[in-house]
């Protein structure tokens, strides 16, 4: 492994222990020792990665939005070539475990929660979140072109799915123990039936066969 490989890793463990801390303790108990000592290493190599917690904290959103947004890129880009494929794709990815474990979740609404009052956290949120929707709406908007469904707002039921993930999302958070990901899935496709009764089942919750 080269220095800019090792240097990349060390950045990376940082984070993922930022991301376990505050997941533990919260923002404001989360301190730059805790970091290290979560990583497993010495308390000075912080400030050769990080200037500050602040900034580890940036850096951090900005990890996690990026790993966010790849991880349901990857999952559209290997669905099939139908556009309802493609965002049922984005459904699964979204409550898929390593999308939304508990300790992300709780990261997530940390800094959504901060997000008001500190203007990066603002733009890196603001940012993340108009991708997606333009995906999602992208996505409705080709199925109502396929579908000729000429009375479907495509906005309209791209908010709606993505206000849904979201309040599922806080149930995560909430109420993990009575949380199904399987019936959170089946919720947002019953929700998608409604508009697009072609392509989803509002019985089973599955995808219709194309």
């Amino acid at each position: 492994m080269g220095r800019f490989e090792i240097k990349e890793a060390r950045r990376a463990q940082l984070i993922e222990a930022t991301i376990a801390s505050i997941a533990k303790r919260g923002f404001a108990e989360t301190t730059l020792a805790h970091v290290a000592d979560g990583a497993k290493l010495s308390r000075g190599i912080v400030n050769f990665y990080f200037r500050s917690k602040e900034e580890l904290l940036v850096e951090t959103l900005r990890y996690m939005a990026q790993q966010y947004e790849s991880f349901w890129k990857t999952a559209v880009a290997k669905a099939g070539p139908a556009p309802a494929d493609k965002l049922d794709a984005m459904i699964e990815a979204d409550f898929h475990p390593t999308a939304v474990s508990r300790k992300h979740v709780t990261v997530w609404y940390a800094f959504w929660g901060e997000a008001r009052w500190r203007p990066e956290y603002l733009r890196l949120c603001t940012e993340l979140s108009d991708t997606y929707f333009a995906q999602t709406r992208e996505l409705c908007q080709a199925i109502i072109a396929a579908g000729g469904y000429t009375d479907v707002d495509a906005d309209a039921v791209a908010r709606g799915l993505n206000a849904m993930i979201d309040g599922l999302w806080l149930d995560i958070l909430i109420n993990p123990k009575s949380v199904d990901r399987a019936e959170a899935k089946r919720t947002c496709r019953v929700f998608l039936a409604r508009f697009f009764p072609s392509e989803f089942s509002a019985i089973t919750g599955e995808r219709t066969a194309a």
